[in-house]
């Protein structure tokens, strides 16, 4: 075994997280070529020193070049000797080269650093997983990397080491992707609203913790592009708290970004093409130009592209001349763009400049490539398909322009799908820890058999799988489907399989938990509210941990306003953990948890409240 997850827990390292074994050597070379020379100062960013320095060694390794890698995972040891990821790498490394006496002190090493839990270092190595995950998918509609930099921001919530402001910011910018997918999904008010508050929070803290300053001018920039995203925001309603922020627009967000950081390469572009959506167009070619100038980047090439684009829409004439001043560069900016980068805007752009030209067989053969190409994040596929069918209308194509339109609105009801998708993929509902954030050790509970209690780790003698009668259920509570519903946060999944198990099999009744009765396929949502409907009684595990998961939070609302529609008693709160209890249930008698027992008491009263017939 090359790294088990008892020693290195679901943190993992390069060589072994599953979400970067798909790799192709092509995707790989091209990362290289746009990571190899970056560099980073430690001093000022410490987490995203060590997060690129593993990046490269990983990609080193993936090339073939195992002694470089090697190399470079020991460089981050020797600035951050308790790096996480550079010692499971290393381990893992030595175990393939079957060097067994150095993987074996690299694990021990490991060990030691895993089980004294400090919350900085275990935060570190979730930052490092979310960045590297979000390298890889950064052009694509994937939030795989998001439970991974939501944990490390969570984690780190009492530390007060200014490297948290690092694991905010990159938080603060899932919380910008995932705004940009709802809008451009056409989500709920309430979503959109609620995503909105958060990130603002969120790039507020970044800027008040007085970080690094470039994080600092890039934060006022995100603030600025949440406010443009929907027209009618003003922070002085979504965060009535937050003073300091009230009264501001999109422009004076840009401006306070430029007066922290006036020569910043990535602010200058952010900016800059922020500047282009504004239609302030001579601020943004100055702010671009000396972008590219600093430091020549795809993203800034690209808003160039776009700015020229604009230009030319904007001045009305299709003449040569304005071709020459505005088309020929827009063609130069995007081909140039694209050495860097594969992405379906810029296929799609530089077919529509072809398209302004009048060559349709080469913006024809443009559009093709760009709906093949995946990597079409915050770019609406759906602008491609009108445009596809603009060039067929123009050679007469009236039969495949028609396609191409019909193709266009199944890409926009698709958009408005994947709100729940993206909702659901940001808060990890049901993931599974599989190491020692749930563990049942770190949370001291007893398995003894002791007299007065009912010990529900006895159940951990029988296979961890959950049983159930496979054949169509009678449930005691006959107008319902379910005798009762259980919500519990994933970090305290293994003790509620456990309880679960011990209901079903003790109390001969028929219970619903995600893992076993979700409806494969529908929303999260619709299967929590549906789920609660259809079960007689709802009992709710309460942990610090549940109290501060958004699934779970969901789960309570849902649970207090069904309790509320009927007529009798019906929700059933379980104190796992000592926390506050959640307001909805102040008022109910709840069951406490003795380190991880119920006292047989609260066992037959709890078996008899879901006997009781309603």
């Amino acid at each position: 075994m090359e790294i088990g997850t008892d020693t290195i827990g679901e943190q993992g390292c390069h060589l072994t997280w599953p979400e970067l074994r798909h790799l192709s050597k092509q995707e790989l070379s091209l990362s290289w070529s746009a990571i190899k020379d970056r560099r980073v100062d430690y001093a000022q960013l410490p987490s995203y020193f060590c997060t690129i320095m593993n990046l490269k060694g990983f990609v080193r390794y993936s090339l073939d070049e195992e002694e470089e890698a090697e190399s470079v995972f020991i460089t981050v040891l020797e600035t951050d000797s308790e790096n996480v990821c550079a010692l499971g790498n290393l381990a893992v490394l030595c175990y393939r080269q079957s060097r067994l006496s150095e993987h074996k002190e690299y694990v021990s090493r490991l060990q030691t650093i895993i089980n004294r839990q400090s919350p900085i270092v275990r935060a570190r190595s979730y930052y490092d997983r979310a960045h590297t995950i979000r390298h890889f998918e950064q052009d694509k509609r994937k939030f795989t990397y998001i439970p991974f930099i939501k944990k490390a921001v969570d984690i780190a919530e009492k530390v007060t080491v200014l490297e948290k402001t690092e694991w905010l910011f990159d938080y603060g910018l899932a919380l910008y992707r995932k705004d940009c997918q709802l809008t451009a999904g056409n989500a709920s008010e309430s979503a959109l609203e609620g995503g909105f508050r958060e990130a603002s929070k969120c790039f507020n803290d970044v800027i008040e913790m007085k970080g690094f300053c470039g994080n600092r001018a890039l934060s006022w920039v995100f603030l600025g592009l949440l406010l443009r995203n929907q027209s009618d925001r003003k922070f002085e309603v979504s965060l009535p708290d937050i003073k300091g922020l009230h009264g501001l627009s999109a422009m004076d967000c840009l401006n306070k970004a430029l007066e922290l950081q006036p020569s910043h390469p990535i602010v200058l572009r952010r900016v800059g093409a922020e500047m282009v959506q504004l239609k302030e167009f001579d601020k943004a070619r100055t702010l671009l130009d000396l972008s590219i100038k600093l430091e020549r980047s795809w993203f800034a090439l690209r808003h160039r592209g776009l700015l020229n684009l604009a230009l030319y829409e904007e001045s009305g004439s299709t003449s040569e001349a304005s071709q020459r001043e505005y088309l020929d560069p827009a063609r130069h900016d995007f081909e140039a763009a694209m050495t860097l980068k594969q992405v379906h805007a810029d296929y799609s752009d530089l077919g529509y400049v072809y398209f302004l030209y009048g060559n349709y067989q080469k913006a024809l053969k443009l559009f093709s490539c760009a709906d093949r190409c995946t990597n079409d994040d915050n770019f609406n596929p759906a602008v491609t398909h009108r445009r596809w069918a603009r060039c067929l209308h123009a050679i007469g194509e009236s039969t495949g322009a028609k396609k191409q339109e019909g193709k266009a609105a199944e890409v926009d009801a698709m958009l408005s799908k994947q709100a729940n998708a993206i909702e659901e993929a940001f808060y990890g509902h049901g993931a599974n820890c599989q190491g020692f954030e749930c563990d049942l050790e770190r949370f001291n509970y007893s398995a003894e058999e002791r007299p007065g209690f009912v010990s529900i780790l006895s159940e951990e003698r029988h296979p961890l799988t959950i049983v159930g009668n496979p054949f169509p259920f009678s449930s005691r509570q006959s107008n319902y489907k379910y005798d009762f519903f259980i919500s519990f946060s994933h970090i305290d999944h293994k003790w509620t399989l456990l309880f679960f198990r011990k209901l079903e099999r003790e109390l001969e009744v028929r219970g619903c938990i995600r893992y076993r009765d979700y409806e494969c396929g529908n929303a999260i949502a619709a299967n929590i509210s549906n789920s609660i409907r259809e079960s007689a009684k709802i009992i709710v595990v309460i942990s610090p941990d549940s109290i501060r998961d958004p699934w779970c939070k969901y789960e309570v609302r849902k649970s207090h306003a069904e309790s509320l529609s009927r007529s009798y008693a019906c929700v059933i709160p379980i104190m796992l953990r000592i926390c506050k209890i959640p307001e909805e249930f102040e008022l109910m008698t709840y069951i406490k948890c003795n380190d991880g027992q119920l006292t047989t008491e609260d066992w037959y009263r709890l078996g008899k409240s879901l006997f009781k017939k309603v």
